[in-house]
């Protein structure tokens, strides 16, 4: 076998042995693992670093976006505000990077929206070493103020026991007494005035507050502005001019809308007091006004029980109050009803008709805004409805459409309006006079078909006989339902008590409460603010008002001493919402 050659053989064995020696020396072996693991630490904190000044840019970035963004959406600045959100970014050094601030505002400058998106790419410094050359950061603010429109429905007793003293003062020769109304103008005054120095200061773009008053009583006064705007039925109302009252019984008070779209009942002239129910007899033969008594003159005097709708202007309003003036039944349920369906969106095309006719301000274009609660809408409002009542719900009675115009049944063969008013004998008992003798009634389903009033029995007649309309008796005569049904209408079948049901249209205390919390119900689920006050009112009026608000505390059961104070806390409540919503 061969010997192998050995390199080391050829050494020295000096040589041979210093070799040897320094191969299976095992010092300084670490060396060069170290050095594998340096490089590898210097370059994962290099990249530290680079994330580090990344993070640190970002910072920088974000917090100059977010003042930026703040600063031009001020509603005090009066500079561009995408010049303004730039030129943040250009102070901060950030001029380079590319972004372009989107800027939103409302229509009366009310609110206003900044948005700011950044995608920012730093170059690295140690990232080329693992083929990473920048990072990118993307960075955004929204920024938004508003002064919050605020649309309100002020809604106010004007019944009767508004007029109640509740306190006189002066000497015993100079007395002067206080009714509730006079406690309620002031309070209401100033209630507007705060709403105006708070949402609408003479400084401010106009259109961020508008108010709507509506009084009510027994029924709710549209007035004739808003009445040539709305569809009202055009049958009997009696007077020298068609009254603007609308009958709202059956109304649907699950709704916030009263459709402007469609041809609403207008209230018709004449006392529809249930006399059979209360047992008040005998009913006046003249038909009263079932609509709030006015009189014909247009002066804001004269129409004080008037709707005034939808105006910023703060003069009209306050002399809107101070002609208020009382009487009548309380039907809170109407004028919540009126009070909510002014809040509604559906009723802008009320306010542009009304616009159109100069009756209201260019400022308030395109209100009632949406709802707060509609987050797809780029003008929104927050809605309040402020109900005032001194009372229970009491009642209200009209008269259904089928039978305000069109033949009643009476006939006389004298002429068509030959029909008047009863007169009675030395006994008491209707006086049969020529006109009376001459009257009949008739009904084609009985046989005979015609009643004579003249001999109080169904007979055969064949003569010539004249038609008596409804329009005939309610406003040509001026009768009363109830006189007109106990002695006439009623009269072939002795039954007047079961055709008033019949013919009547009723609401009373216990239905008027139910349609009260129907409609407070549905303003709430809008997301109206509901704000009551009872005045003076009895303790079982406190479950309704308290579930009529929005919470416990937007009550306030008050004496008459203390509205003002009332309305004063509920414009600042207002104001508090509007700044923090």
């Amino acid at each position: 076998m061969p010997t192998r050659f050995s390199p080391l053989a050829m050494l020295p064995a000096t040589a041979r042995k210093a070799t040897r020696r320094f191969a299976k020396d095992e010092e300084g072996s670490l060396m060069i693992l170290s050095l594998q693991i340096l490089l590898i630490m210097l370059v994962c904190t290099g990249i530290a670093i680079d994330f580090v000044r990344q993070e640190e840019r970002r910072t920088l970035i974000q917090n100059t976006i977010d003042r930026a963004a703040l600063a031009s959406a001020s509603l005090r600045q009066t500079l561009d505000p995408r010049t303004v959100a730039l030129d943040y970014l250009k102070k901060a050094g950030l001029g380079d990077l590319d972004t372009d601030p989107i800027v939103t505002e409302g229509t009366h400058q009310e609110w206003r929206r900044v948005v700011i998106n950044v995608k920012d790419n730093m170059n690295t410094i140690f990232g080329p070493l693992v083929g990473i050359d920048t990072l990118t950061a993307a960075s955004a603010t929204t920024a938004e103020e508003s002064i919050g429109n605020v649309e309100i429905s002020l809604v106010l007793d004007i019944s009767g026991s508004m007029n109640e003293t509740v306190y006189s003062s002066g000497s015993k020769r100079n007395k002067v007494y206080i009714s509730r109304l006079d406690l309620l103008k002031p309070a209401a005054q100033n209630f507007i005035k705060t709403m105006f120095d708070m949402v609408q200061p003479a400084d401010a773009p106009p259109g961020r507050l508008s108010i709507s008053i509506i009084p009510y009583n027994n029924q709710v006064v549209l007035g004739d502005d808003l009445a040539s705007v709305y569809k009202l039925s055009t049958d009997t109302s009696g007077g020298t001019k068609l009254r603007t009252c609308v009958d709202l019984h059956e109304a649907d008070y699950t709704s916030t809308v009263i459709d402007p779209d469609s041809t609403l009942p207008r209230t018709m002239f004449g006392d529809s007091y249930d006399y059979f129910r209360s047992g008040s007899w005998p009913p006046s033969y003249a038909g009263r006004e079932n609509c709030d008594e006015r009189n014909d003159e247009s002066d804001e005097y004269y129409s004080y029980a008037d709707i005034l709708a939808f105006s910023n202007d703060y003069t009209k309003l306050y002399n809107k109050i101070e002609y208020l003036k009382a009487g009548g039944n309380t039907s809170v349920d109407f004028g919540a009803k009126w009070g909510v369906a002014l809040l509604d969106p559906a009723t802008q095309p009320i306010l542009t008709a009304l616009k159109n006719k100069n009756l209201v301000s260019s400022d308030l274009t395109g209100r009632p805004f949406k709802y707060a609660t509609d987050k797809t809408a780029t003008d929104i409002s927050m809605k309040v409805l402020v109900l005032m009542t001194d009372g229970m719900n009491t009642l209200s009675y009209s008269t259904k459409l089928p039978y305000r115009s069109g033949p009643s049944g009476l006939k006389s063969s004298k002429s068509a309006t030959s029909i008047n008013a009863v007169s009675y004998d030395w006994n008491g008992n209707v006086y049969k006079d020529e006109t009376y003798k001459a009257l009949y009634y008739y009904d084609a389903s009985h046989s005979p078909s015609y009643y004579s009033f003249a001999s109080n029995s169904w007979v055969n007649y064949s003569g010539t006989l004249y038609d008596i309309t409804y329009d005939t008796l309610w406003k040509t005569k001026g009768f009363s339902l109830q006189y007109a049904l106990k002695y006439y209408l009623g009269v072939p079948y002795n039954n007047a008590n079961t055709r008033y049901n019949e013919m009547a249209l009723q609401s009373e205390g216990s239905d008027k409460d139910t349609n009260l919390s129907r409609i407070c119900e549905a303003a709430k689920a809008k997301g109206v603010t509901v704000f009551t006050i009872g005045v003076d009112a009895p303790s079982e009026v406190d479950p309704l008002l308290g579930g009529c608000a929005t919470k416990l505390s937007a009550y306030y059961d008050v004496t008459s001493n203390e509205m003002t104070t009332a309305f004063a806390s509920i414009a600042a409540s207002i104001n508090a919402l509007r700044l923090t919503n």
